[in-house]
């Protein structure tokens, strides 16, 4: 019989933890030995186009703000590809001295764990993880744990593994500093839709973005309470503008709701344009929108007549006409509430001196300009916010910082999120230790497909952000500048070479509008569209292509007027040409049609004013006269606009004449005639002289002496001989009319 084991028995699950501590231990240990970006990086195969590989997130808690006395909790998620996850073990290690600056963190984070040196504080385990599922659990470092206490003021590299993977994931974690002054810190939040070849959003486009669920909403419902200076597009509260009574009720709650809002704000450039690259492509100023009436419908703007009242007749406003539409001007369409004028933001990396100094030339004493920088233009990679170029104001936004931001606020998944949040922590820290008292500014860039929830998340790490405190832009833009200097910008040589392209079809849009009454219909348009397809949102392949269809539906709209034509035969020597005018715009046109025979032989109308309906083919006439008998004769026709413009292709005809078969004709018709009259008059004459031969064959009658069978009256009654005693009193024949 077996004695008992001395002492209390030891829960399996306290020996898996010391079996698991003792593993994480030996393989950090050997991660220590091996080249350092091996220590951080994932040993995982390469991604196949037929396989996902497994990836490892981690969080830590509170957007990364650890104090001392505190527990260390990380939030752990690993995401299983197109192979399940067994289940695996994980360590959680702290650096025991904290980064030094962005590039030692940008190193850490990017895989590069060199001069850093972990100490394990921590051991967890993940559940088997299926196919394209998640698993998440949280791996935390008591309170007590000797190697959390004491640490300084940093940023501190965390690190998570699961050695039986090869999977870990890198993080920090900021201790931050609890005395010393506020930093002062401004946050510049976009409000923008995703690019569009349109000029405007439509209706249903907006109805979708300015639902509950919208991303329109959700930009508005991140923004609302916060200190954030609004960059706003204008196109979207002209898009809404336009529709009048037509617009969606919950686009006009929205817009009522951004107008409301008592933040900064300031205009982009229509469609969030890129003004860098218009500038580079030869312009002096940023292109404007010149006119959106074609957006609008009269029946959307139109103010019912007023109600006559028994009592009394109000009298209507001068302004409106009833029954007659009111439309708002350009300025009224874009109006985007009380703004900070002449305030330009270009694309990151976009703008050089020569851009600042084009765009401070704009500005007046009274509203100076400001172009916002990103930290990475700015020689020597200063993050000082107040600065200026050439004596132009350019405050100067943080780069990591608010690339941190950016994709934390494109992040869906709540770890993958958090990882980023506690990254922008990390920048932050760095930031007001290199800075001190003086003001960042930070950006959260555009973007789409950002979630309320991200967000939310996204701005109030701002808001809690330990060591600072909120201001704005516009309080940032009043402070003294120190002059700085800018590297040469990235320079997208394709975007400017399809703006010159751009500008080159829009002058021909422009003399191409004269045929109608208003050609800002047409000319309006193109510029809105312009502007759209070189958002700073379009980026990689879909940028050359979106300005490609743009550039196609303008060769559309200038072969939208033409002639519609065939040979024509003509058979007297005055007649018209019948060609067709098509009009494929919904506006009517004027046009005149030029003609042009190759033979002076054939006299036309050189010239003939068409008034062409929208939508339609409207037929011509024009009057010809021929000088030859036969022939054949080419006749040229080209449409001008009013102003000379040629519109559409030339067109050629070829006219057969037959002047001659005119003469024939009336010949023929004339024998015709006269052979008919004489026909009948033959026809009556013989018919005649039948009947008379006819009577004048017949035998001699029973009346007493009768001359062609005429009786005789009493000569006592006439004076002209004896009447036939039987024939009747009354009745009388005569000879010429039996003739």
């Amino acid at each position: 019989m077996t004695s008992p084991p001395s002492g209390p028995p030891v829960p399996r699950r306290s020996l898996t933890r010391r079996l698991l501590s003792t593993l994480a231990a030996g393989v950090l240990a050997a991660g220590m030995a091996l080249p350092a970006s091996a220590a951080v990086a994932s040993a995982t195969p390469s991604p196949s186009a037929s396989s996902s590989s497994a990836v490892l997130s981690a969080a830590p808690a509170g957007n990364g703000v650890f104090r001392s006395g505190e527990a260390l909790s990380v939030v752990t998620t690993i995401s299983a590809g197109s192979s399940g996850v067994a289940a695996t073990g994980l360590t959680l290690a702290l650096a025991q001295a904290p980064l030094a600056d962005d590039a030692a963190l940008d190193r850490w984070l990017g895989g590069d764990a060199t001069g850093v040196s972990l100490q394990q504080i921590a051991v967890g385990s993940l559940d088997a993880t299926a196919s394209g599922a998640q698993t998440t659990t949280t791996v935390s470092a008591a309170a007590t744990d000797p190697a959390l206490a004491g640490r300084a003021p940093g940023v501190y590299p965390v690190l998570v593994s699961a050695p039986s993977t090869g999977l870990s994931a890198a993080s920090v974690v900021v201790v931050p500093a609890e005395s010393g002054a506020q930093t002062p810190i401004a946050l510049v939040v976009p409000i923008t839709a995703a690019p569009l070849t349109r000029g405007l959003l439509s209706a249903d486009e907006l109805a979708d973005l300015t639902a509950v669920d919208g991303a329109l909403s959700a930009q508005l419902d991140a923004v609302d309470g916060t200190g954030a200076t609004l960059a706003i597009d204008p196109a979207i509260p002209a898009a809404i503008r336009v529709l009048g009574s037509a617009a969606p009720p919950t686009a006009v709650a929205w817009l009522e709701r951004l107008l409301a809002l008592p933040n900064d704000r300031f205009a982009l450039q229509f469609g969030d344009s890129d003004v860098a690259a218009q500038l580079r492509a030869g312009l002096s100023a940023p292109l404007t929108p010149t006119s959106l009436q074609s957006y609008m419908a009269a029946a959307d703007f139109t103010q019912p007549a007023p109600a006559v009242s028994a009592v009394s007749t109000p009298d209507p406003s001068p302004a409106v006409t009833p029954g007659q539409p009111t439309y708002p001007s350009l300025s009224a369409l874009l109006d985007i509430g009380t703004a900070t004028p002449n305030v330009y933001w270009p694309a990151t990396g976009s703008a050089g001196a020569e851009t600042v100094t084009a765009l401070g030339g704009l500005g007046t004493p009274d509203d100076p300009v400001h172009v916002l920088l990103p930290s990475t233009s700015v020689s020597g990679g200063s993050r000082q916010a107040t600065a200026a170029v050439g004596g132009v104001s350019t405050p100067v936004y943080d780069a990591e910082v608010s690339r941190a931001l950016a994709d934390a606020a494109g992040q869906n998944d709540a770890t993958s999120r958090g990882a980023s949040l506690a990254a922008a922590q990390g920048y932050l820290a760095l930031a007001r230790s290199a800075t001190g008292d003086q003001p960042v500014l930070a950006v959260l860039d555009r973007g789409t497909d950002r979630s309320r929830v991200s967000l939310r998340a996204t701005l109030g790490l701002l808001a809690t952000a330990p060591g600072f405190a909120g201001t704005r832009l516009a309080a940032l833009a009043e402070l003294p500048a120190s002059e700085v200097s800018i590297g040469e910008p990235s320079v997208d040589s394709a975007r400017v070479a399809d703006i010159g392209e751009l500008l080159a079809d829009e002058q021909i849009i422009d003399r191409f509008a004269s045929i109608l009454d208003q050609p800002e219909l047409l000319t309006g348009r193109e510029r809105a569209e312009m502007l759209q397809v070189t958002n700073n949102s379009w980026t990689g392949d879909a940028a050359p292509q979106a300005v490609a269809d743009h550039r196609a539906a303008t060769r559309t709209t200038l072969d939208s007027v033409g002639i519609l034509s065939s040979d024509f035969r003509l058979v007297s020597s005055s007649a018209p040409l019948r060609p067709w005018v098509r009009n494929d715009l919904p506006w009517p046109v004027t046009v005149e049609l030029a003609v042009r025979p190759d033979d002076p032989r054939l006299r036309v109308q050189d010239r003939t004013t068409v008034e062409a309906q929208a939508s339609a083919n409207t037929r011509v006439e024009v009057p010809v006269e021929a000088r030859i008998a036969n022939g054949e004769v080419s006749v040229d026709l080209q449409l001008y606009s009013p102003t000379g413009e040629p519109i559409g292709a030339p067109q050629a005809v070829d006219v057969e004449v037959r002047a001659e078969w005119e003469s024939i004709g009336l010949i023929v018709i004339i024998v015709l005639v006269v052979a008919f009259l004489g026909l009948g008059v033959l026809r009556t004459v013989t018919r005649r002289r039948r009947a008379r031969r006819e009577e004048e064959s017949a035998g001699p009658t029973d009346a007493p002496e009768a001359v062609d069978g005429v009786g005789l009256k009493d000569p006592d009654a006439d004076g002209r001989g004896d009447a036939d005693p039987e024939a009747p009193d009354d009745v009388e024949i005569d000879q010429e009319t039996r003739t």
